[in-house]
Formats: C-alpha cells, structure tokens, sequence
C-alpha cells in the first residue's frame, strides 16, 4: 500500500442536523406566501383608498404647517388629489359636486358636506381664479375640517378567505406529508437484514476481505508515519496523513489506533478507494465492526450510495438544495398571485419551472439528508472512536464501583462532550453517557 501525498484538507461537519434545511426550504415560501396573502387581503379590503387618502393629507398639512410661507398651487393639486381619495371618488378630475355627494353619502351629515364643498371651492379659486393668493387661513381651515373625519376601520385584520391563501392549505399539506414519508421511509439507515444479527453493543461482523485490497510489497518506513503525525498536528482533518498513519499501524499491529484513523481517513474522504481499502485492511482481523460503516462498506449499492460525499459534504449540498427548493416554491406562490392580464402562455411556463425546481431540489434534498442520516455517529463534528476498551463512569473519577460502569469495546463510535481533569463526557450506544479517561478516544474531526 502506497503512501499518499499529505495536505489533503477535509471538512468538518456543521453541528446543525440537516432537518433543519427541509424547514428552511418550507418556511421561505410560507413566509412569501403569509406576506402575498396579507397584501392581497389589504387590496381587498374597501376602505384601502380612503384610508391611504386620509393619511396622505394628513401628512401634507402636517407639512405645510411647518413652513411659513402661504400654500403653493402644487400643494393645493395635492390636496385636491387627496380629497378624492378621503371620499373615495375614482374619477381622474373630480367637480365640487362628486365630493359634496360622497360626503353626504359616507358622513349621513350635510354640514360635513357642506363644509368639504365650501373647502373645495375655495381651493379652487386659489388655483384657477384670477390673481389667487392662497392664505395660511386656508390652511387653517383645512386643518379644521380634516379632523372631522375619522380613519375608517379595516374590514380584515387577517386574510381569512381562501383566495387569500392561493394555493390551497390542502396542497401544502399534502407537499408536507410526502416529504415527511419519503424521509422516514429511508432505506440507507435502515437496520441490518435478518439473518445478520448486530451484538448488543452496536457492532457488527465485519465485511469480509475484498480481493481489491491489494497486500504491499514491502513494509512502508517510519518516516512516513513520522510524516503524516506531522501533518495531523498542523491539521488533523487531513484524511491523507490519517490514512497513510493507518497504513503504517497496521502493518505494526496497531489495529485500535488503526482502525481509529482509517474511520478518520474514511469518512473525511470516502468517496476515494485509497482510504476504503485502509480501512478494510485495519478491520481484517478484528471480530466486529459498527452498524453505520458496516452498511456503507459491505452493503447493497442503495447502502453504499451514501459514500459518494462525505457527511459534511452532503451537509452543505442539502443546504443548497434546500435553497434550490425554496425558490422553486416561491416561483409557484407568485405566480399564483400574479396579475390575471398576464398572458396564460407566461403563466404556465412560470409555473411548470417552479414545479420542475421544486421538484429537483426536493429530490436532491431528501437523498442529502438520507446520505448524511446513514452515517450514524459519524455525521457529528464531536465524533470519536475509542481505541481501546474502557468502563464509562457515571463521575469522572476511578473511585466508581466497575458494577457502575458501563463497558464499551475499542472500535465503538462515540459523542465527545466537555472535558475534566484528563476525563471525556462521552455519549454512546444503548443510550450509555458518562466518562472516560480522554487517552482511551480518539476525536475524527477536527475541533471547531
């Protein structure tokens, strides 16, 4: 077995589970589809143009009664031009007598309309009489009758019509209950077939040697080990230097310490046969192996698939794919509150592409987050291996009773936590956690 040239630098996986990316990819379009429905209720709502017609003139004279000089003619336009909104009056030129007869309408008083008309012919004259000079006791006047009229309520406060919630609650939740069946129906980390039963401590046999691995020729010399140990003090997440160290401490007998640095070397990098054969070589001669690496070994092609990307690489492309999926969802949300004057050629080609995105990134999502669950411990930045036996103690100390302990086998995958005094709070299988002195494990990734 040859060595590898070393500074092969492999990712750290995200502590953040992948699961969160399948809420990502359905919370960005839930929210553009919250906002799409709040506008279009607030579009519906009848009282819309009075209501922005009462704050924009309110806004006006709040602004000339901070200037001292009389009103110009472009405030006066721009008063009229509210007016007509305040009364909700549609025509582009409105006379004295349409607002007169909306006010009436919505007030029920005549002296309201009667003041608005009397307003509104003054107003006029300062614009189109000759020689017009509007006063600040127009603006006075203004002031006055404006706040006779009180700010109409909405008729919604929440879009609770189902046009507001195009598309339907039913398709969302039908998009939900697929995605959530495709995930729980994985079959990459399902259990091992009958017939292969796993021991009680989580491992299993081994796969049986391959004829691909092929047996050195020579011995590899001390200088590479000395080399790659090198390489793993500047960066222990080069798989390279873990795998050519794994190589050396198998033909040395090193089998925990190798096999310890082959997992390293495999799963940074497994999608090359450098550091599978490694590993199978580190495993030739021990009695069990875990479930995870077992599967991604030994097993069918749909368990061995997984081994195409690390699980920080699988990590990161469902985090693109979930971007990918949200964008396909909001393509079809907008488009199903476009304009109804948009050409139905346009329309359907919109919405064929967001289905056909949202379709892809799916896809690509759900076998992203598979790959990376059929891992197991593995896909933990905190994951370490022990490289020999050792008792986990409920308090890190030696004084504990060995009935109180629980025992767990070099080769077992474990979660490191926080460290005490030389002890490591490590989290196993069979739901074990307690501690173990920090030289019986040896971490995978390097700590972030």
């Amino acid at each position: 077995m040859q060595p590898l040239p070393v500074g092969e630098i492999a990712a750290t996986p995200w502590s953040l589970n992948p699961f969160w990316f399948i809420a990502l990819a359905l919370a960005v379009p839930a929210l553009l589809w919250l906002g799409l429905a709040w506008r279009r209720a607030l579009l519906e709502c009848p009282n819309r143009v009075r209501r922005a017609g009462i704050k924009e003139l309110r806004r006006l004279l709040k602004s000339l009664g901070r200037i001292d000089t009389p009103p110009r003619p472009a405030h006066l336009h721009a008063w009229l031009r509210a007016t007509a909104r305040v009364w909700d009056i549609r025509t582009s030129a409105p006379c004295v007598g349409e607002v007169s007869q909306a006010a009436h309408t919505l007030s029920g008083d005549s002296t309201v309309s009667s003041r608005w008309r009397e307003l509104w012919q003054t107003t006029e004259r300062g614009l189109y009489g000759p020689d017009a000079d509007p006063t600040r006791e127009w603006l006075q006047h203004a002031t006055t009758v404006a706040a006779t009229v009180d700010m109409p309520k909405r008729e919604r406060l929440f879009p609770n019509r189902l046009g507001h919630w195009l598309p339907s609650v039913a398709i969302a939740t039908f998009v939900v209950i697929i995605g959530s069946q495709a995930i729980a129906d994985v079959p990459w980390s399902a259990p091992p077939e009958s017939g292969s039963p796993a021991p009680a401590s989580g491992l299993g046999v081994p796969p049986a040697p391959t004829s691909e691995i092929a047996i050195p020729a020579e011995p590899l010399a001390p200088e590479v080990a000395e080399h790659a140990q090198a390489a793993l003090v500047n960066n222990w997440n080069d798989w390279a230097a873990h795998r050519n160290l794994a190589a050396y401490q198998t033909e040395q007998g090193e089998l925990n310490l190798a096999i310890a640095h082959a997992a390293a070397a495999f799963v940074q990098h497994p999608t090359g046969s450098d550091t599978r054969d490694a590993l199978l070589a580190a495993l030739g001669e021990t009695e069990t192996i875990d479930r995870s690496l077992r599967r991604l070994l030994s097993g069918a092609w749909y368990q061995r698939a997984p081994t195409l990307l690390s699980p920080a690489g699988w990590q990161r492309l469902a985090l693109f794919a979930a971007l990918i999926t949200a964008a396909g969802f909001c393509v079809m949300v907008v488009s199903l509150y476009s304009p109804a004057h948009r050409q139905q050629a346009s329309r359907d080609l919109v919405v064929w592409t967001g289905r056909s995105v949202t379709a892809l990134g799916a896809i690509v999502l759900v076998a992203s987050v598979a790959s990376w669950n059929a891992y197991g411990a593995f896909n933990q930045p905190e994951a370490a291996m022990l490289v020999q036996n050792a008792n986990v103690s409920p308090v890190p100390t030696d004084l504990v009773p060995t009935e109180e302990t629980s025992p767990l086998s070099a080769g077992s995958v474990v979660i490191a936590g926080r460290s005490f005094l030389g002890w490591r709070k490590v989290e196993g299988d069979r739901e074990i956690s307690g501690w173990v002195r920090g030289n019986a494990l040896m971490p995978l990734y390097a700590s972030r």
